[in-house]
């Protein structure tokens, strides 16, 4: 079954959900799997690790522009929830293929599911 949501509508639901990942993040002292797949996703990071002793959470990107035979140079970034949380919100991108992972996301839905953006 396809679930259908407007540009806004998701727009509206993406803060939410940051938020309350973000949140979850604290209450539960681990990363909820959906925010660290939006991190991946909207931050281009390779991985992702939270210390909850902290808060903070240490993601690393590949930077590199060229591919190459060995293993890619990674950069490691550390910030503080409430940076992630003001950095992912300001990430949000309103093409209809992020649209779609994001739908999949916030829904729970397995990435086979259709869901359809308007």
């Amino acid at each position: 079954m396809a679930a259908f949501f407007t540009h806004s509508e998701m727009n509206s639901l993406w803060q939410l959900s940051i938020g309350n990942m973000i949140k979850e993040c604290r209450t539960n002292k681990k990363a909820p799997e959906g925010l660290v797949k939006i991190i991946k996703h909207n931050l281009y990071a390779k991985y992702v690790s939270y210390d909850a002793a902290t808060e903070m959470i240490e993601i690393g990107v590949n930077e590199s522009e060229h591919r190459s035979g060995s293993y890619p140079t990674i950069t490691v970034y550390t910030m503080a929830l409430h940076d992630l949380e003001n950095k992912l919100k300001a990430s949000y991108k309103s093409n209809r293929y992020d649209m779609e992972f994001y739908a999949k996301i916030f829904t729970g839905k397995d990435p086979e599911d259709q869901i359809m953006v308007q």
